[in-house]
């Protein structure tokens, strides 16, 4: 319950699994299909939902779940396998698990456990090729708590060529977090990220990952804008998708949209491979995999291992951190454990013994628009994450009310006395949404020209009245007291309704909103379109967030400096936002009809 009030959006894909398995929980369905619902979670987690289902079958619900997972599959009575579209097994769990063959399709080929009795790799004869130094960092923080501490905090260790390293720890721990720093996606508030080069980056969420319509052009797109063509560019896309698994020949020309979602995956981690970094991490790379698909990714990033590659991975299976050379345990923004020691110890090393070997790399350029991006998103989601307003004290309804009463008399003021009246109510408003003064005159300062440029052209159409004063006159062109006294109303107008709209919206999360809406208009598909409005729009902006953050991995927004280059960079994004958009428009489909929406 410690994320009740946190915007859905703020939660990790682990997080977000358990959300997802809640909401249909909540309808209390007798029939609960679940697709692989805990491909995300760390083992607690997963032994939490397996008790639920547990429970749920001992009252007589009926279970089906699809998955990867074998102790998914002991958990079952029953089992049906299928392979290649066809059923290879149908029947109880025990002779599933008692044919050897059966099993091996699910956990693929056992990982080698890595020997570490040396105590892992000699760091004093070997220099680092990337670095974290006393990172820091911190998400946009709820203003009840000010004093919070980090997400990140205090974090330092080294990354050697030829290791594979595994990153564990609790969904929500923090990992993808860090990777994204140590990839120039976020800023950290406190330390250094050293190294030659910013390393590639594998994204948790694959999908967001892919946005050309065939599969080689979109391994492709990196290298592409590093500058290589042609036969280099064929012969690097072929090498990179035969060794993600996804062989060229066969999905080469296959339409990404149209992939499984481990081949999605595979396919996001051949683009990866096709930037051709020394540096690679991987976030969750054999999520939702079959056992064939994740051993072959396992034994790809040992192959990269053994290329000299440093490779970073994170996971929540034992048997995958055991196959590293090398295990980081993070638990709530900390490292907690190292299994080697002599190179977790480096934290108190001064940064001058990586001079020479490695530079301090910064964020990329374009790293601020994520953080816009990510803050606005959380600004839409609700109030769970600001101090609570006097006018949140209201009911929803009696704000909306207000709202309607507050902006229906500053849009219908005529003269001066009234609209002045009007702005005043409207900052006192504004303050009881906890609006701070500075922040009203600063918004005052920057809307005033945009809206002098339209008591302009007021200026220029309006008509004068008869035999009244003229104070300037050319062609067309007169100044008149009307037409001032019209151009000053408009302008207190403007203001007062743009900050009755503010306050309103910043004191009235969306939930509020519509619970409100609903005692006050008793149409029940209305109200949903209008949530479905409110809900996208955030939406719609972590959508952006993801498209940018694979952009700028792999290369698509290069350098941008100046409004002008940011106006540039955002251009290409917009065709994969409309895809990304229609594709989220079929689930949030999906996702109303499964809650049961059509029933009466």
């Amino acid at each position: 319950m410690d994320k009740a009030e946190a915007p859905s959006n703020s939660l990790s894909l682990g997080q977000s699994q358990k959300l997802a398995v809640a909401g249909v929980l909540a309808i209390s369905p007798d029939i609960f299909i679940l697709d692989e619902a805990v491909s995300m979670l760390d083992s607690v987690s997963r032994q939490n939902i397996y008790e639920l289902l547990r429970t749920l079958h001992k009252k007589g619900k009926t279970i089906i779940h699809i998955t990867h997972d074998l102790e998914a599959v002991k958990e079952a009575q029953n089992v049906i396998g299928m392979e290649n579209g066809g059923i290879f097994y149908n029947g109880l769990v025990s002779g599933f698990l008692d044919t050897k063959a059966f099993v091996r399709k699910i956990t693929g080929e056992p990982l080698k456990v890595c020997d570490r009795s040396d105590g892992g790799l000699d760091a004093a004869s070997v220099d680092p090729t990337f670095s974290f130094k006393d990172i820091c960092f911190s998400y946009e923080k709820n203003e009840q708590e000010p004093d919070s501490s980090p997400f990140i905090k205090n974090v330092s260790f080294d990354l050697y060529s030829g290791t594979l390293t595994a990153l564990t720890g609790a969904s929500g721990a923090g990992k993808s977090t860090l990777l994204e720093i140590g990839a120039g996606l976020l800023i950290p508030q406190q330390g250094t990220v050293y190294s030659k080069e910013h390393p590639a980056l594998a994204q948790q969420n694959c999908s967001a990952a892919l946005f050309e319509a065939f599969a080689a052009d979109d391994v492709a797109f990196g290298p592409k804008n590093s500058g290589i063509h042609k036969k280099e560019l064929v012969a690097l896309v072929r090498s990179s998708m035969d060794m993600a698994g996804l062989p060229f020949e066969v999905y080469g020309e296959r339409q990404s949209a149209g992939l499984s979602g481990g081949e999605q995956r595979r396919l996001a981690i051949a683009g990866i491979l096709a930037m051709n970094r020394d540096v690679i991490f991987f976030d969750e790379p054999t999520a939702g995999l079959d056992g064939t698909s994740r051993s072959t990714v396992m034994k790809m990033m040992r192959t990269l291992a053994d290329q000299g590659k440093t490779v970073l991975f994170t996971t929540h299976h034992k048997d995958e951190a055991d196959f590293a050379d090398r295990e980081i345990k993070i638990e709530n923004g900390q490292i907690v454990s190292d299994t080697m020691p002599r190179v977790g110890l480096e934290s108190n090393e001064a940064p001058e013994t990586l001079e020479g070997s490695l530079s301090p790399i910064p964020p990329y350029p374009s790293a601020s628009m994520l953080t816009s991006l990510k803050n606005a998103s959380k600004s839409l989601s609700g109030s769970g994450w600001k101090k609570r307003s006097p006018l949140e004290k209201l009911g929803p309804g009696l704000r909306i009310l207000l709202f309607l009463a507050l902006f229906v008399t500053s849009l219908l003021s005529k003269n001066i006395i009234m609209c002045s009246a009007m702005l005043v109510v409207s900052i006192i408003y504004c303050t009881l949404a906890n609006f701070r003064l500075k922040r009203i005159l600063l918004s005052f300062v920057r809307i005033l020209p945009f809206l002098c440029f339209f008591a302009l052209f007021q200026l220029m159409f309006r008509q004068p009245l008869a035999d009244e004063i003229r104070y300037t006159t050319w062609k067309y062109f007169t100044v008149t007291p009307s037409k001032l006294l019209f151009c000053l109303n408009s302008i207190l107008r403007t203001y007062a309704c743009l900050y009755c709209v503010s306050a309103f919206f910043i004191s009235t999360p969306e939930q509020d909103l519509i619970d409100g809406l609903r005692k006050i208009i008793p149409s029940r598909s209305f109200i949903l379109v209008l949530e479905v409005i409110f809900r996208f729009i955030p939406l719609l902006v972590d959508e952006s967030e993801l498209i940018v953050k694979t952009q700028i991995i792999r290369g698509g927004l290069g350098k941008v400096k100046g409004k002008l280059a940011k106006i540039k960079a955002v251009v290409p994004l917009v065709v994969p936002l409309i895809i990304r958009t229609v594709r989220r428009s079929e689930i949030l489909a999906d996702a109303i009809t499964m809650r049961g929406f059509n029933k009466k």
